[in-house]
């Protein structure tokens, strides 16, 4: 019920809100309707100068060179965005490589033998120096 009210008030034409002054035999009285016997006093409006058509071919032209320079400038962001992808996805490819390579050299220093561990070793640590420097 008090759905059904709370529409009823919003649905309210608007035209309702209006307050009309009349005059009648000297006497003044407002209401919400137009006054018996009165025309609606519409104001002239102005009308808009005639545009001069050299004026709407400059506009025209304009719009047009403002709307390819928006799409030039499209088309330079997508390819901007186009090479960081290509980018990401190169680094990433090698940062994997990479990890892959310190994964290996692990695996050497483990099954190494005492007189190729130094060496294991030092494959091992720059291969886990390149990795760092490339990839964090």
């Amino acid at each position: 019920m008090k759905l059904f009210l709370l529409l009823f008030v919003l649905l309210q034409p608007l035209t309702s809100l209006a307050v009309y002054r009349c005059e009648s035999q000297g006497n003044v009285t407002y209401a919400d309707l137009p006054c018996p016997g009165s025309k609606l006093d519409i104001p002239n409006e102005p009308s808009a100068p005639a545009r001069d058509t050299d004026a709407i071919k400059t506009e025209r032209s304009e719009v047009h060179r403002l709307q390819k320079l928006r799409e030039q400038r499209e088309r330079q962001d997508q390819q901007i965005r186009d090479l960081a992808a290509r980018g990401a996805a190169a680094r990433e490819r090698k940062c994997r490589s990479l990890a892959l390579q310190v994964k290996w050299r692990e695996e050497d220093v483990r099954e190494s033998t005492l007189d190729k561990a130094t060496k294991a070793k030092k494959q091992l640590r720059r291969a886990t120096e390149k990795f760092d420097s490339e990839c964090r």
